[in-house]
This record gives C-alpha cells, sequence and structure tokens, in this order.
C-alpha cells in the first residue's frame, strides 16, 4: 500500500480528520498532505515530516517509511512486466489474506488476478489496488521428488 493509501486510510482510521485538521495539529501543510496523497510516485523523503505524522496518527515512523517504498508506480510497473512475461506473482493484501496468480488485466483501481492453486482452477479476482499491501513475484517451485524420477527415467530412457 501506498504512502498515499495508507495517510487516507489513517485519516479514516481518525474520524476522517482534514489536511486543515491535521496542519493546525502539526504544522505541516495542507499542500505537503494534499501531495503525499494525490501522487503515485515515491513521495514523503522528510523523515522528520513523516516522524511528526507517525506521531499524530499514533504509529511508528518506521510503518510510514516502509508504506513510502511501496509506491503505485512501483506496483504499476511490477503488474505490467508479470503480465506481459505471464509469471506468477504474490499479492500481499492489507486484511493479512495472500493471493497467487497471473495478472490478467490491471488499471488505476483494480488488478485481475487468475488463481493459481490446486482448489480454484480459472478462477479469477478482482482485487482494488489499495487492498494490495504489498507484492512480489513467485519463484519457481523447487521440482518434487516425483518430478526428479520421472525426468531420470525419461532421460535414462533416451
Amino acid at each position: 500500500m501506498s504512502l498515499s493509501d495508507y495517510t487516507k486510510l489513517l485519516r479514516a482510521l481518525h474520524g476522517g480528520v482534514t489536511p486543515l485538521e491535521i496542519q493546525e495539529a502539526t504544522g505541516i501543510s495542507c499542500a505537503v498532505i494534499g501531495e503525499i496523497e494525490t501522487k503515485y510516485r515515491r513521495v514523503g523523503d522528510d523523515d522528520a515530516m513523516l516522524s511528526t505524522l507517525a506521531t499524530y496518527f499514533g504509529v511508528p515512523l518506521d510503518e510510514l517509511q516502509r508504506h513510502r517504498e511501496w509506491y503505485r508506480k512501483r506496483l504499476t510497473a511490477f503488474l505490467a512486466e508479470a503480465r506481459s512475461n505471464g509469471k506468477p506473482i504474490r499479492l500481499f493484501l492489507t486484511n493479512g489474506e495472500q493471493l497467487v496468480g497471473v495478472v490478467v488485466n490491471a488499471d488505476k483501481m483494480v488488478i485481475r488476478l487468475r488463481l493459481l492453486s490446486k482448489d480454484a482452477e480459472d478462477v479469477e479476482l478482482m482485487v482494488q489496488r489499495h487492498a494490495v499491501d504489498h507484492w512480489e513475484p513467485v519463484s519457481s517451485p523447487e521440482p518434487s521428488l516425483e518430478q526428479v524420477e520421472a525426468a531420470i527415467l525419461h532421460d535414462s530412457n533416451v
């Protein structure tokens, strides 16, 4: 989840405080809050300002710093690459769930993911981007003992 989305979530969790109310309580200008909440790139390089926001919202500073690194343009680039190469990805959702699948499509708001699991053949989900906390490519699984034995048998029969 980007710092943008996380800041919006924190405002909602704190009764829907406005940027003006944050400015009055912290001295951080409405313009800075607006930039944090509307930019899709990495923002919030001023750790002192983030520390002030962390104190205001009652969250650890490292939580804001972590979200700063998971910005939306980074997710967009990751999804585009995953879609073009067809390799599976893992999405870690804000509710603690993990989804593994192949990106079918993605836009500014949602990700269409074809799930990869034994129980979910050809199941596709639409995932709202703001529900994604972070993501990673799925590395190729280690071959099972049966797969290794089958490969050895196949090679010896050739």
